[in-house]
């Protein structure tokens, strides 16, 4: 089943681009000419390691970087890149920190994930010292609990 998003952003002035915010991605569509040729981006939330908004000029829109750690390439920046126009920065300061705030919960599960895993393994530990369980049993749970 497709996840359902949970927030879309249109930017229409800027470079014509549709963001959707998903529970653990974010989705971006560069529209092409009347439609056709669109670009999609699907770009996990823990991928992502910085979020920078530059404010438009004069005369250039402003635009949100979402670096990956990866963007080497001009194209793969382009790809990870929504443009905006002056009138659209409020969208844009909000879709930026809605990014930001979804990277923090992620970052918050994981941590939460590593420390459960943490006093599973201790309290297997525990269980081996007093022969509770087998040296094999014990492998196997510790196997099952770091694959998690």
């Amino acid at each position: 089943m497709a996840e359902l998003a949970f927030k879309e952003y249109s930017f229409k002035k800027g470079s014509k681009t549709t963001v959707y915010l998903y529970q653990s991605s974010i989705e971006i569509i560069h529209h092409g000419f009347l439609g056709k040729f669109n670009k999609v981006k699907l770009i996990q939330y823990k991928n992502i390691t910085e979020v920078t908004l530059k404010n438009p000029g004069f005369a250039s829109n402003g635009s949100i970087l979402l670096d990956c750690g990866n963007n080497k390439n001009k194209n793969e920046k382009h790809e990870n890149t929504i443009e905006f126009a002056k009138v659209e920065k409020e969208l844009a300061i909000e879709l930026k920190e809605m990014i930001e705030t979804k990277i923090e919960e992620i970052k918050g599960q994981r941590a939460d994930s590593a420390i459960d895993n943490f006093d599973k393994l201790k309290k297997l530990k525990e269980l081996a010292d007093l022969d509770i369980l087998s040296e094999e049993e014990y492998q196997e749970q510790k196997e099952r609990i770091l694959e998690s």
